[in-house]
C-alpha cells in the first residue's frame, strides 16, 4: 500500500499505479533480480533495490535524459540546469 499512495505523491499525480499492475511488476521485478525481498509480515512484504536494479534505474534514467535533450534540440531550446 505504500507504494500505492507514495507514486502519485512522488510525481504530483502525474503516476498512478493500480494494485494489479504493481503486484505484476513487483513479480516481475524480483524474478529479473531487479528487486529483493526484506521482510514479510502477514500480506505486507518489503523490498530494497538491487545493485542490478540500481544500475537498470540508472540506465533508464540516462536513456530518458537523452531523450530530452533530444527534444531540446529539436525544438531549438537549451537545456537549463
Amino acid at each position: 500500500m505504500d507504494i500505492l499512495d507514495r507514486v502519485p505523491a512522488m510525481t504530483d499525480g502525474r503516476v498512478n499505479v493500480g494494485s494489479g499492475t504493481l503486484y505484476n511488476l513487483l513479480e516481475q521485478f524480483l524474478e529479473e533480480g531487479m528487486i529483493r525481498e526484506t521482510k514479510v509480515e502477514g500480506r505486507r512484504r518489503s523490498y530494497i533495490l538491487t545493485q542490478k536494479g540500481q544500475e537498470m534505474l540508472d540506465n533508464e534514467y540516462q536513456r530518458i535524459r537523452a531523450q530530452a535533450q533530444d527534444y531540446l534540440k529539436f525544438m531549438g531550446e537549451e537545456e537549463s540546469e
